[in-house]
């Protein structure tokens, strides 16, 4: 863990190129890219070309160079390839101006994906932002999204990637290789290959397939949150904030074929279990929140967290959007590797919403109960 001592701090593209060899698994392994962070233990955070985080021990680099030339990302067809090389060999790619999309389904589900994502999530999350002031910065390297083609190959992946399953999610984002990979949800229904993308937009308009759609548009939030300049990948970020935006963009439309059209709509499902618990919430509930993430990582309350996660970031960009901006902004600054205590967390906070929590609550719980 890079936890000691920070030598060098966040570096853009554009600085000079490291170029690593590194011994793992047995393997070599050849990187380039640019160390992000130097631990006094000589360990290193480092980002590679591609967008993948590696941290990296002393023991596994055999060798490091800086070159004398700028550290440029991988290209549209570098990255395409790369994904070929790592997948099994079913796979193929679909590229998109910001995506890189490979799948190992039929290509109309791909093109479905990408019209979900490029055409319409991106767009919208640059249009929300721009409308609160929010500067976006651009993406170094496009975005990488993995279909596979059932659940089964997908847990396979996931088992293999993570080392544990991920029990019944249909697709998640994983900081570290700053990839996006689900599976089909449509592959138990019948197709055929003509007319697919309106017999998907038929079968993930099915409310009981709303979730599932809520949940892909989830995971590809946190992927544009952190390329896109609003927060740093392995910086200390609050759970409330990070889960709770990617909550306020996933929210359903029932009336939209696709199961969603844009962020900001009422999260009806998160809303109901708000409000069945509101009237438990302790007296220093914000305080409580801001400051630790306990809640979101146990069983017993991670559901009832998100909801309140969803609730205040709706409350805080409805009612408060200049200070949620401002403290936006100022929470992209965290460096990765670096802890923040919960008084740190707190502060931060208050500097941009004020002192009275007190008052900040019953506002919260006063405009929540009126969306019932």
């Amino acid at each position: 863990m890079l936890v000691a001592g920070l030598l060098t701090a966040a570096l853009p593209f554009g600085a000079l190129a490291d170029e690593l060899r590194i011994e793992r698994s047995g393997r070599s392994i050849d990187l380039s890219g640019v160390i992000l962070v130097e631990a006094q233990d000589e360990s290193l955070l480092f980002e590679a070309n591609d967008g993948q985080l590696w941290i990296i021990k002393p023991t596994e680099v055999q060798s490091k160079l800086e070159t004398t030339e700028p550290a440029t990302p991988a290209t549209h067809d570098q990255l395409g390839e790369k994904l070929l090389e790592e997948l099994p060999g079913d796979f193929r790619i679909l590229k998109k101006k910001h995506y890189v999309i490979a799948y190992q389904t039929e290509l109309a589900y791909a093109k479905w994906i990408a019209g979900l994502y490029e055409s319409r999530l991106y767009p919208a999350f640059e249009k929300f932002w721009g409308q609160k002031k929010v500067e976006l910065t651009e993406s170094s390297y496009p975005l990488v999204v993995i279909i596979f083609a059932n659940r089964p190959e997908y847990e396979r992946y996931t088992n293999r990637e993570l080392g544990q399953p991920l029990g019944n999610t249909v697709a998640y984002y994983n900081l570290m290789t700053n990839r996006v990979a689900m599976f089909d949800l449509t592959a138990d229904q019948a197709r055929t290959e003509e007319a697919d993308e309106r017999k998907i937009d038929a079968i993930l308009s099915d409310p009981r397939a709303i979730p599932m759609v809520a949940t892909i548009i989830h995971e590809a939030t946190h992927q544009l949150i952190f390329n896109r300049g609003l927060q740093q990948r392995l910086a200390d970020t609050p759970l409330w904030l990070n889960e709770g935006l990617a909550l306020f963009f996933e929210a359903p439309d029932l009336r939209s074929k696709r199961g969603w059209r844009g962020p900001g709509k009422i999260n009806q499902p998160r809303l109901d279990l708000f409000i069945s618990n509101y009237s438990n919430r302790p007296a220093d509930a914000i305080a409580r929140m801001v400051s630790d993430d306990a809640r979101f990582q146990t069983a017993e309350t991670g559901l009832a967290a998100y909801a309140d996660a969803w609730s205040f970031n709706y409350f805080l960009l409805k009612r408060k959007p200049k200070e949620f901006a401002a403290y936006l902004k100022h929470m992209s600054t965290h460096q990765p590797q670096v802890n923040v205590t919960p008084q740190e967390r707190l502060a931060d906070f208050t500097k941009f919403f004020g002192e009275d929590l007190d008052k900040l609550e019953r506002d919260f719980i006063k405009f929540m109960k009126k969306l019932r």
